[in-house]
């Protein structure tokens, strides 16, 4: 695989079908609650159909996990891709929509869009220096290097910062970034201006004003950063790592935090704030500092486990993807879609990508908007055969396999 190659896995989850349907009807006793939440988590009214999903550049290939997820439960509803821009019914953008971003949508919707959070992403400062991974930088060497006041990598604010490590005979550090608005770049700004405020006076932004160089696009700056020395970036971790790139550790609490534990990300996502305007759309802020807000995080949901003693803390800058939903009556495969993109084996699909699942009180509020029913009738006979998927529009049962079952409400 080429090294800038988008990385894509999928897994395929399984219908309980036939015989295995029958059995867990017949199930005696009850079943535990968990299970009853499962299952109501995970039924679907299948449609017929194929929605296409825009997606940012630095996400293409998201949508082919969730789409064999999907294809596992309804065979006759896929989710194919589409590049930004295009008029897709569905739409997910890197950061919280602008009105410009709901405006544009709006040219092929009859309706205003749903918006809701769809999946955090944790973003890093990436850096060219071959044989150099495992350094640390402080948020004021970040706000530094951005700004343009930190030119060197043997500037003492560095060095004192990795002791140890040679950092001598190195090219003059290099900032590189995009032409366009990137979330990336406003979740690691937002995160500077809250955690070194004095060296980063000029707030969140998704630009990087003093940029060396800027790209059209990431597969080009990409580019320019894995044949260069000394250069540096702010991108999704996911892409600078499988892109082969070292990234950076940040301190949360005066702990450096590792970049690739996915765990800790998870408990980093937890930090974003919450808004929900007068249709009922929620909005979300990028996820920075490390430390969840109390009624956006679960730790027994999220399957975290922490050592003895351990902060509850994670990952402190991270982006929060939004979708923007056609919520057109007439057209019931967007908002299809949108739902089970929500749902445990949807967030699954999207996590083996590299991307971080909703907190699960976050993604539970996303129900209400996008109309997911959460109850569940536990004395409900499973689906029968002629109305499981591939028989026509009715309702599948998801195996969830890919993500853990949350607690019955």
């Amino acid at each position: 695989m080429s090294r800038l190659s988008p990385w894509v896995r999928g897994i395929v989850l399984t219908a309980f079908v036939g015989t295995t349907a029958a059995a867990m009807a017949a199930c005696t006793p009850p079943l535990p609650p968990d299970v009853l939440a499962a299952r109501a988590e995970n039924s679907i009214t299948c449609q017929v159909g194929d929605q296409p999903v825009a997606v940012p550049e630095d996400f293409a290939g998201l949508m082919l996990g969730v789409s064999s997820n999907l294809q596992g439960v309804c065979p006759e509803q896929t989710i194919s891709e589409a590049a930004p821009g295009d008029p897709a019914k569905v739409q997910i953008v890197d950061h919280a929509p602008t009105a410009e971003d709901v405006a544009t949508f709006q040219q092929n919707c009859p309706t205003a869009p749903i918006i809701v959070p769809v999946f955090a992403y944790p973003v890093s400062l990436a850096y060219s220096i071959i044989g150099l991974e495992g350094m640390v930088f402080p948020p004021e060497v970040v706000a530094g290097i951005l700004n343009g006041t930190i030119t060197s990598w043997e500037d003492p604010a560095i060095v004192a910062a990795n002791p140890g490590v040679d950092l001598t005979g190195l090219p003059d550090i290099t900032v590189l970034g995009l032409e366009q608005p990137s979330g990336s770049v406003e979740a690691m700004t937002t995160w500077l201006a809250k955690a070194a405020p004095n060296d980063w006076t000029s707030g969140p932004s998704s630009t990087l004003a003093n940029a060396t160089t800027t790209f059209p696009t990431s597969m080009d700056l990409l580019s320019e950063l894995t044949l260069s020395d000394g250069p540096v970036a702010v991108l999704p971790t996911f892409l600078a790592v499988n892109n082969a790139v070292p990234i950076g550790s940040l301190p949360v609490k005066d702990t450096f935090i590792d970049p690739t534990d996915t765990g800790l990300a998870k408990v980093g996502a937890g930090a974003m704030t919450l808004t929900t305007d007068a249709s009922g759309n929620i909005t979300a802020t990028p996820a920075v500092g490390g430390v969840p807000v109390p009624e956006n995080f679960d730790l027994a949901a999220s399957k975290v486990v922490l050592a003895e003693g351990q902060d509850l803390v994670g990952w402190p800058v991270e982006g929060i993807a939004h979708m923007m939903v056609c919520n057109d009556p007439k057209d019931p495969l967007p908002l299809s879609t949108a739902q089970y993109l929500v749902r445990l084996a949807g967030q699954g699909g999207l996590e083996t990508f590299g991307v971080i699942p909703l907190p699960e009180p976050v993604r539970k509020q996303t129900f209400t908007p996008l109309k997911v029913l959460e109850s569940f009738d536990p004395n409900a006979p499973l689906p029968s055969d002629s109305t499981l998927p591939g028989t026509g529009a009715g309702t599948g049962v998801d195996s969830g396999a890919a993500s853990p079952a949350p607690e019955a409400s």
